[in-house]
């Protein structure tokens, strides 16, 4: 009887469970673990003065704020940008700022004013050192664009 009953049971696909469960009895295979290749970037900031590859700054006078972007580039090609927004409209040169300082934050860079409205901005390969406008007022330096200050 203990037969037909195992049958029966073959037949409706409810056999012998010890077979099921040895048919799918899978073998673990541990994953290999390869060497961690770590990658150390360079932050320095200090730019070597004794190279061959001249730095070259830009000197920007932007009329229009469609201007704006191409400071930007010049940013993110690594070259530092003097920006006059001297002759500029107070509303469109606070536009191109806002422009410019959110790349210049995105690029890892650093804004410094030199006067009311120009403005310095160094990509992340140049430090700007200190306050241009405090070391030349404290090495006695006037100059006419910053405003007859002493």
């Amino acid at each position: 009887m203990a037969k037909l009953f195992d049958k029966v049971m073959n037949a409706m696909g409810l056999g012998d469970l010890e077979e099921y469960e040895e048919e799918f009895e899978e073998e673990t295979v541990e994953p290999e673990i390869s060497p961690v290749r770590t990658i150390r970037r360079n932050n320095s900031k200090i730019v070597n003065i004794h190279t061959n590859v001249q730095m070259e700054v830009v000197v920007t006078h932007p009329e229009s704020y469609d201007e704006a972007q191409e400071i930007c580039n010049h940013i993110r090609a690594k070259k530092p940008v003097v920006i006059n927004l001297e002759q500029m409209e107070h509303s469109v040169a606070q536009r191109i700022m806002d422009f410019v300082s959110g790349a210049c934050y995105a690029l890892d860079g650093n804004i410094q004013r030199v006067t009311q409205n120009i403005f310095l901005i160094a990509p992340e390969n140049v430090d700007i050192s200190s306050n241009i406008r405090e070391e030349l007022q404290t090495k006695g330096i006037i100059l006419p664009w910053m405003g007859g200050m002493k």
